[in-house]
């Protein structure tokens, strides 16, 4: 991995003497990515606070939740306040007239602001695998989300190659993470997918090397597939062991279209992607189904769809998710198949100075649950009311 930093650097030395007149498409690359290469469609996915300071452009963004959860249902209730968060940022330059460099960072509190044994979350499954074990709970993000370079030089007015390398990042698959993807971003919970769709998305030593264009993207990455347990605030930098590869479709820039594969670790479990996205500033909607074989060899499948409206400061959001939980699970002794509703309102009653703040609830429904009443009562439900504030800067 040093070795590849370095021949980066050494790349881009002889740029860095080139002029550095401002190339085209340095804000919109700017803009583009949420984590990795992995980006949301839109006229403005993103909304960081920019700042252009000669020939660097900084930048930054984030969102904060203060979190208060009760369930109804289960015989020991649990009532209890937690944060999630995050927080990016970074700083771009050109290359000469064709190039550009980016770095880029994201951490989270959520090591310290979330309990170690996870926030409440009835039915979430977390395996070994993504950073469990955990039952009913949802972990903590690790507190370093991103650490990575980001190399890009223009081939046409509407293409250009690129090279990102991290010590922690998120490789070429799947959609967006569900804290940074733009229909997914106001809700105060993550999606009961978790552990099929998310778990390579804070990978280390992550190498990616792609060509883009108006239309379409194809990226190729190698990885080492990471793990954090307890507190979450180690890196699992181990050797490379995992691939994957990507295929993004946008016929037009509010739509895209992701396939994507992976072998993830030494005994190559592999696990496939594809989503559907469409987002503008006021609606968002995605649609994704992703499968995952487990290190006991059992294959996973999880479906997602879910939206975002925003009218005025209201913003109305829900997913309905079918995900299947490995043999054992609350003791069934085969693959079983759960499905989850959560719907939610958000009102924000600040939105000035390139910042939004409101307060909201997320309210969570579950099926298939008749013959588990003896560990979660009739008809389990949760309810999530929250405040949050994000960065909301940018405008094209």
């Amino acid at each position: 991995m040093k070795k590849v930093v370095a021949a980066l650097f050494l790349f881009a030395a002889p740029l860095l003497a080139q002029t550095s007149d401002q190339i085209t498409f340095q804000r919109t690359f700017l803009l583009r990515n949420s984590t990795g290469t992995t980006f949301n469609p839109g006229e403005t996915p993103r909304r960081p606070h920019i700042i252009e300071r000669g020939a660097w452009t900084t930048f930054y963004d984030g969102a904060l939740f203060l979190t208060f959860s009760s369930e109804t249902g289960p015989e020991d209730q649990r009532n209890e306040i937690f944060s999630t968060n995050w927080v990016g940022g970074g700083a771009q330059r050109a290359l000469g007239s064709r190039g550009l460099v980016l770095f880029r960072g994201r951490a989270s509190l959520e090591p310290v602001t979330v309990p170690e044994k996870g926030y409440p979350q009835m039915l979430q499954f977390i395996s070994a695998e993504s950073g469990g074990p955990l039952l009913d709970s949802m972990r903590a993000h690790d507190l370093i989300g991103e650490a990575a370079m980001h190399l890009a030089f223009r081939t046409t007015t509407a293409s250009f190659v690129h090279l990102y390398t991290g010590l922690v990042g998120t490789p070429a698959f799947g959609a967006a993470p569900y804290a940074l993807r733009s229909s997914s971003e106001e809700f105060a919970e993550a999606p009961f997918a978790y552990d099929v769709q998310e778990t390579m998305h804070d990978s280390t030593q992550v190498i990616t090397a792609g060509f883009g264009s108006r239309w379409i993207a194809l990226e190729a990455s190698v990885f080492h597939d990471g793990v954090t347990t307890g507190r979450h605030t180690s890196i699992d930098n181990g050797d490379i062991d995992s691939r994957s590869a990507r295929l993004t479709i946008t016929p037009v820039r509010s739509l895209a279209l992701q396939i994507s594969r992976a072998d993830l670790g030494d005994d190559e479990r592999e696990a496939t992607s594809a989503s559907l996205t469409w987002a503008n500033d006021r609606f968002a909607a995605s649609a994704i189904y992703t499968t995952r074989q487990t290190a006991s060899g059992e294959e996973l499948s999880a479906g997602t769809a879910e939206t975002k409206i925003m009218l005025g400061n209201n913003t109305f959001m829900a997913r309905v998710e079918a995900v299947d939980r490995p043999s054992g699970f609350l003791g069934n002794p085969a693959v079983e198949r759960t499905a989850h509703f959560t719907v939610g309102y958000l009102y924000d009653f600040f939105r000035r100075y390139g910042y939004r703040a409101g307060a909201g609830m997320n309210f969570d429904y579950h099926t298939q649950t008749h013959d588990l009443a003896n560990r979660y009562g009739h008809k389990p439900q949760a309810i999530y009311l929250f405040a949050r504030i994000r960065t909301d800067a940018t405008r094209k």
